[in-house]
């Protein structure tokens, strides 16, 4: 798969990133038919075409989207003792 998919918060948000083949929803989308329906609507906007159900990559694979960290999870305290 070409593409991948991820969660943002929306201050931080990019719709899509050339150079990681990225795209990124907010969080408040973590409901899986709408997160589906958010990619669609970027994959539409690169002009790729999709299929009736799910959200495809323009090699035809399905989109999946990276693991979701929770927010507590992301402050310093973790990320510099490893935990």
């Amino acid at each position: 798969m070409c593409i991948r998919a991820q969660f943002a918060p929306l201050d931080s948000l990019v719709p899509w990133d050339s150079a990681q083949q990225l795209i990124t929803i907010p969080d408040e989308l973590h409901v899986q038919e709408y997160a589906i329906r958010a990619i669609r609507a970027v994959l539409a906007e690169l002009a790729i075409p999709q299929d009736p159900l799910g959200a495809r990559c323009w090699c035809g694979d399905q989109i999946r989207f990276l693991p979701r960290v929770p927010e507590q999870r992301r402050n310093g305290e973790v990320v510099n003792r490893g935990v």
